[in-house]
């Protein structure tokens, strides 16, 4: 059983977790301001010696562990299974797909940190003076790729079952996603014009 049973819940379950993508990352905006990953935030962050903080590090292209994001990600990671608290059957299918929205979900919300945030325009993403990613392949960072793979991947035990289903679910919900953020990326360049709010402050 899977949180939609129709095209309607698709789109409706797809939409609302853009939405809770977009959220967050305005959130995040208000917290950190220009200053990416914590890096300016009162967070815990243990030695890099120690071997839970290296093998983070290694793990998340180089990232710092800190108190903040792990709260972060355990929170966002506990809402995605709000809906077996109220009630929804935790089954195999059920739950792969719930860890596969998560691991899109991640990307997106990412993402969006970027897009509405008014001191790092979309134009220098893919530049040195991203404050976050410093691991690259082409155009993105390494995390989005192995995030998205392992969205893919993670379905994989039920194949058997309907491959053709599966990666049919997959795909459509990577489009719908790629669709939102391109309208966001429209809204916030053409409409808010983010990109420029930082050069108005500073004249």
């Amino acid at each position: 059983m899977l949180w939609y049973t129709n095209t309607m819940g698709f789109v409706i379950t797809n939409v609302y977790i853009f939405m809770l993508a977009l959220v967050l990352a305005v959130l995040e905006i208000q917290i950190e301001g220009a200053d990416g990953w914590a890096k300016k935030l009162p967070t815990w962050r243990p030695p890099e010696s120690h071997w839970f903080a290296h093998w983070y590090q290694k793990l998340m292209s180089g990232k710092e562990l800190t108190g903040y994001h792990v709260a972060m990600f355990d929170f966002v990671f506990l809402i995605f299974h709000f809906p077996y608290v109220w009630g929804l059957p935790l089954t195999l299918v059920s739950w792969l797909h719930t860890l596969s929205f998560y691991l899109m979900f991640i990307v997106v919300w990412d993402f969006l940190w970027f897009v509405l945030n008014p001191h790092h325009p979309i134009s220098r993403f893919a530049t040195t003076e991203n404050p976050v990613h410093k691991k690259w392949f082409g155009p993105l960072p390494v995390d989005y790729y192995g995030s998205t793979v392992l969205s893919f991947l993670v379905l994989l035990p039920l194949w058997m079952q309907d491959t053709y289903s599966v990666a049919q679910w997959w795909v459509e919900n990577m489009t719908l996603f790629i669709v939102q953020t391109l309208v966001v990326i429209w809204f916030s360049l053409k409409v808010l014009k983010i990109d420029t709010w930082v050069l108005k402050e500073n004249k």
